[in-house]
């Protein structure tokens, strides 16, 4: 990270405050999925949707009992909403596979897909399904749910004639990563395969970063290939907020006492983007706004490892996961 944008990270952390959906916003009649909705950013942006009038929500978590108790607490303040806990496994395509054919056949509608579980870790470990965890949870079930939901969005959108929304949980930490991890990745099998490969590791956040660098080109590689008139897919990022999210990371969470925004405004960020900015298909959102990506990921070396990452995803979910039929996305 350059000494400019640690400094722009800073002022946009000490003086930038989001702002709640304005009470005019109703979603009434909508139907909505937030996953990683029992805790933290996932729990307040779900709660808040609920707020505006939402008549279905679906949270999507992997524990049943800290998803019932979400749901508990997000009904008394919202006793109109029909609040579902579902359970989802970033870790098994089965349950992954099994969430969105629940979506597709239980849901009269589906307006609002917020896509947000992910994890942080400093030290190297391996998902069951052989990925590396961030590769895993953070990039590669997020791009899973992200294509088994489009159906049922867009037939929501042709059945109210406005667009659907799905936003993916972002981090300004994806313009931090080391790009060298995705331009020339070792070992010569590709971007995921050498991310998965523990000699890639380095203790720290380097693979949080990149997985989060994955989501905004998968992100964008995705867009390119939706009708905005259909379904409207962005990008936002929360700031650095104080969570749980970081427990694993003592040296951020000592950080985060002095400029973290509050869980709740991380959240204002998530619904903002899933329910304004009707012209922010592809887009990068940051404190509430449209914004530039990096260099990188906006440049000709960006745009081919962009290519690149979404091929090589595509045939590695038709692999491993032929049961999503990932051919008939594609």
């Amino acid at each position: 990270m350059h000494f400019w944008e640690y400094l722009t990270f800073l002022w946009h952390q000490l003086t930038f405050k989001a702002q709640p959906l304005p009470d005019s916003i109703r979603l009434d009649g909508q139907t909505a999925i937030v996953t990683g909705s029992n805790v933290g950013l996932g729990y307040e942006a779900a709660k808040e949707l609920a707020s505006h009038g939402l008549s279905c929500l679906i949270l999507g978590v992997r524990d049943q009992a800290k998803g019932n108790a979400a749901k508990e607490e997000i009904a008394e303040v919202s006793p109109g909403c029909n609040i579902q806990v579902w359970l989802l496994d970033h870790n098994s395509w089965a349950s992954m596979v099994a969430f969105a054919e629940r979506a597709h056949t239980e849901l009269d509608r589906l307006d609002i897909v917020l896509l947000n579980a992910g994890l942080k870790r400093l030290e190297y470990s391996q998902s069951p399904t052989g990925h590396e965890a961030h590769v895993q949870t953070n990039y590669l079930g997020m791009a899973l749910l992200s294509m088994l939901l489009v159906e049922p969005l867009r037939r929501t959108a042709q059945l109210t004639g406005k667009p659907s929304r799905m936003t993916i949980t972002a981090s300004s930490v994806a313009f931090w990563a080391p790009t060298r991890y995705v331009e020339k990745p070792q070992g010569g099998k590709g971007i995921i395969a050498w991310l998965d490969n523990p000699a890639s590791f380095v203790p720290g956040t380097n693979h949080y970063m990149l997985s989060k660098l994955l989501d905004l080109l998968w992100t964008r590689a995705l867009a390119n290939r939706l009708n905005p008139s259909d379904i409207i897919v962005n990008i936002p990022n929360p700031g650095y907020c104080q969570s749980s999210f970081h427990r694993v990371d003592e040296g951020a969470q000592n950080f985060s006492k002095y400029i973290a925004f509050s869980t709740i405004q991380g959240a204002y960020h998530l619904t903002d983007a899933a329910v304004q900015h009707p012209d922010s298909h592809g887009a990068y959102l940051s404190e509430q706004r449209i914004r530039l990506v990096s260099k990188f990921v906006s440049s000709t070396e960006g745009n081919t490892v962009q290519h690149k990452l979404w091929n090589e995803t595509i045939a590695l979910l038709v692999k491993e996961c032929p049961q999503a039929k990932i051919e008939e996305f594609i």
